[in-house]
């Protein structure tokens, strides 16, 4: 039944025309939903106690089950009072299951007929075997489904011992990760990657560093928001990746000690430390991670390219091998002070810093392919070497208060981010027909990034079943790019290499959203409004005098924007749920995208930005079906999207050269079908596993150069049906033993002028446990197939390429973990919240926060 029902949505979503008719159905479903006349009905309540002082328990854990089913109907944590409330139940027989850590867990049978059932004060023992040491949890649930994101607990990803951030994103469906670094989600790299519920600084520029220096063992769960509400920054049309960190608030001592070893496939050896404590009483929740990464791979690829015209046909054979290096330290600490019940100040930060070392040795070879026999033109090779570092920086400060009314609250938050990358590359270029064509050349580069965010979130708790947010953010951000050049045979500055960027924007927006629940109905809706000033300047020099010669000033720009969203969610029978929401999203471009810089370093491939570049904005509506079983569960979710002014990448041939920039084309729209399904099988395997199902359309567009009218393109339209799967099994092979197998398989899929070819990869992971689960020892290996190359063919007025490159490939892991402390029950506020849930809480309709 209900694929049908996403067959119609789907059907009718194909036949939007616009934007503005996709409007109008937001406002239809608004008006329909606020119409809907407010109805009441019965609930379960109670109070918890500790049973020896009698003290209430906050946070305690209240789970409802139909009787003789292991999946919960609802779930609640009691209130700084211990009260729980659980509204709106059917009638039916129940099972109510209460769990807190530290204590005994009760399980009650009870019976709703119609009217609200209290329960009175319900007593918990301390359970004495779980205050002396900390429990490890050899398996967990892996994966959970919220109203407006799912959610994939990594604390357990063997295959990902070791690594880094960017190996854990591989194993997460929809998600994926280039060679390079990239993030993309449902094959749109337009995407925000979060830490802990904050931007912290990532950009497209900065993201693939920091997330590669971010150590695997320090991540809790993944995030993944593909619709994220009015509440949540729309930048990312593709949505939101939030990557949370470890913060386990349990009161005492724990923490862990980690060291291992990796080795790459042709590669050297390379190794991982990392250290973690964690502190906490009735008055602070403290902890600090360290971390030490050593690593190196090799890489290469290789291109060729046609080029042709009306007379003239050359082919260009290029192949290249590199080698790469890098060390870097990851500090993470933070302190939450409780003043006292309803006020808590935290102060929080990471830091990383890391240098490395590379060498990339490529081959040309020119041939002139209208001569018979064919003639070669030109046969040099280039070995560029360099050093470089990437130091970043972020620091929170935040505030929370607990008014009287339970679930009201106020959170303010104040962040300055600062990440920094440098390089010094020599680059030596020596042709076999011509040594007057030889070079040696120096090129240094700073770019920077700094930014602060002021935000202020307010919810109140209107009823159990209604909730009213508003919030006000407002982001200030500077981004400084210099790069300098120099003739080491003259010992001359090269005017053409010199760049100075600069780059300022102010982007403030205020929100609001109300949500409420209608008996099995539950809805809310949101309005973010943004205004963006940015400005920015380019500085070159004179190719005559070498002077500062051109202070380019790009005239200031404001825009004002208001995104709204929708979400609808309706309960069905047996633990089914319907889901459907819109929402508006923008993708800015930044960095390199804008900055009109030629970057030279390659003389047959030249790239520069675009800073007449405009937004791009798309409109995304989403359809899930959400159904449990006992062992089970499937998330079935139908997504369209509508981007207009789309930015693409654009390669164009000029003078036998290959330049590449950016453009605004006319339009994409993309319609899938995602299924996400998690299973229990024989008492031994989890299995998580996905499949993506697309159509992707672009229009065709015409480019013409700015700096050179005569420079035009065309961009045919193109289309094209992908899929995409991947799978992560995990295996207890005994109490001790565990395994973990992930694949990924991504079919062709459309990129701008062409294709990109399938790939697949398949990692394994096996864990032992020792010493009552305190001391554990992992082996994986990661890309057993060595497959995890790129390929891609393009083509465009005058040419035709094809490319491939690959990353290290195959990749051996060997880590020891040990963990230690103690820990005791704790009676306080924000104890079980976990660092960055305040900003990705879920749209919870069940009177719950």
């Amino acid at each position: 039944m209900v694929f049908v029902v996403l067959g119609m949505v789907l059907k009718i979503l194909s036949g939007i025309k616009s934007v503005s008719c996709m409007k109008k159905i937001v406002v239809f479903f608004l008006v329909s939903v606020m119409s809907l006349p407010l109805m009441a009905s019965g609930g379960i309540k109670g109070t918890i106690v500790d049973a020896g002082d009698q003290s209430p328990l906050d946070f305690v854990n209240v789970a409802l089950f139909k009787q003789g089913s292991q999946t919960p109907v609802a779930g609640v944590a009691t209130d700084n009072k211990g009260v729980f409330s659980i509204p709106s139940v059917a009638n039916g027989k129940y099972s109510l299951r209460i769990s807190y850590v530290g204590y005994t867990t009760v399980n009650k049978s009870l019976e709703i007929v119609g009217a609200p059932l209290n329960l009175g004060t319900i007593q918990l023992n301390e359970d004495s075997k779980s205050l002396k040491e900390v429990e490890v949890v050899a398996q967990s649930s892996q994966m959970r489904f919220e109203i407006d994101k799912k959610v994939f607990s990594v604390d357990q990803n063997i295959a990902a011992a070791g690594g880094s951030a960017s190996d854990v994103l591989k194993n997460i469906p929809s998600v994926s990760v280039d060679n390079d670094g990239n993030v993309s989600l449902r094959k749109d790299g337009n995407v925000e990657v979060w830490i802990n519920g904050k931007a912290s600084g990532l950009t497209a520029d900065n993201r693939a560093q920091v997330l590669q220096q971010l150590p695997a063992e320090s991540i809790e769960s993944v995030e993944i928001m593909t619709n994220p509400s009015a509440k949540f920054n729309p930048e990312g049309s593709a949505g939101i990746i939030n990557i949370v960190m470890k913060q386990n608030r349990k009161a005492g001592y724990y923490g862990s000690v980690s060291a291992g070893v990796t080795y790459p496939d042709g590669g050297k050896l390379g190794g991982n430390l990392g250290a973690s404590i964690n502190f906490s009483n009735s008055k602070f929740d403290s902890y600090i991670n360290l971390g030490y990464r050593n690593m190196s791979f090799n890489g290469g690829g290789n291109t060729d390219r046609t080029n042709f015209n009306g007379t003239d046909s050359t082919l260009l054979n290029q192949h290249s091998t590199m080698s790469n290096s890098f060390s870097g330290i990851f500090m993470r600490a933070g302190v939450d002070y409780h003043l006292d019940k309803k006020n808590t100040i935290g102060l929080s930060g990471f830091g990383m810093s890391g240098s490395g070392n590379s060498e990339n040795n490529s081959s040309y070879l020119l041939t002139n392919l209208r001569s018979n026999p064919a003639s070669v033109l030109r046969n040099y090779s280039r070995t560029n070497t360099g050093t470089g570092t990437r130091p970043s920086l972020n620091l929170s400060l935040d505030y929370r208060h607990e008014f009287d009314k339970k679930g009201t609250n106020l959170n303010a938050s104040m962040s300055y981010s600062y990440h920094n990358r440098t390089s010094d590359n020599m680059y030596l270029t020596n042709d076999a027909l011509a040594s007057t064509n030889n070079s040696n050349i120096s090129q240094s580069t700073d770019g920077k990034n700094k930014g602060i965010e002021f935000k202020v979130d307010y919810t109140n708790k209107l009823t159990d079943d209604s909730k009213l947010e508003a919030g006000w953010q407002s982001n200030i951000n500077n981004t400084l790019s210099t790069t300098d050049g120099t003739n080491n045979l003259t010992n001359a500055v090269i005017p053409s290499y010199y760049d100075n960027f600069d780059y300022k924007e102010q982007i403030h927006a205020g929100y609001l959203t109300y949500g409420n629940r209608i008996n099995k109905l539950s809805y809310q809706i949101g309005l973010r409004a943004e205004y963006l000033q940015k400005k920015s300047t380019n500085t070159t020099k004179s190719i005559v005098s070498s002077a500062i010669d051109t202070v380019q000033t790009i005239p200031a720009k404001t825009l004002f924007h208001v995104f709204p969203s929708l979400y609808l969610s309706y309960n069905l029978a047996n633990n089914a749920e319907l889901q459907l929401n819109y929402t508006n999203r923008v993708n800015r471009p930044r960095g390199q995208q804008i900055n009109p810089y030629r970057n030279l370093s390659d003389s047959t491939n030249i790239s520069y930005g675009n800073p007449d570049l405009m937004p791009q904005y798309a409109s995304a509506m989403e359809l899930n079906y959400i159904k449990s079983w006992d062992t089970q569960s499937l998330s079935a979710s139908v997504y369209y999207r509508s981007t207009d002014n789309v930015i693409q990448n654009v390669r164009f041939l000029h003078n036998g050269i290959m330049e590449s920039t950016f453009m605004n084309i006319a339009k994409s729209q993309n319609t899938g079908l995602e299924l996400i399904s998690k299973n229990r099988l024989f008492k031994i395997l989890n299995l998580t596993s996905s499949v993506n199902v697309y159509y992707s359309k672009l229009d065709a567009a015409t480019y013409i150069n700015p700096y050179n009218t005569a420079i035009q393109t065309t961009i045919p339209g193109q289309d094209n049906f992908s899929w995409s799967a991947n799978v992560l099994a995990n295996f207890m092979l005994s109490k001790t033993l565990s395994g973990q197998i992930s694949g990924e398989y991504e079919s062709p899929q459309l990129i701008a002028q062409g294709k990109q070819n399938e790939r697949y990869t398949l990692d394994l992971g096996l864990r032992k446990t020792f010493m009552d689960r305190k001391l554990s020892i992992s082996v994986n290996v990661r890309d057993i197939l060595n497959s995890s190359s790129f390929k891609s063919t393009t083509s465009g007025s005058g040419f035709y390429q094809t490319s491939s490159n690959y990353f290290h490939g195959r990749m051996f892991g060997l880590t020891a973990s040990y963990n230690f402390g103690t820990m005791k029950a704790k009676k306080t506020d924000q104890m079980k919240k976990k660092e960055g849930a305040g900003d990705m809480q879920d749209m919870n309709m069940d009177g719950v926060d």
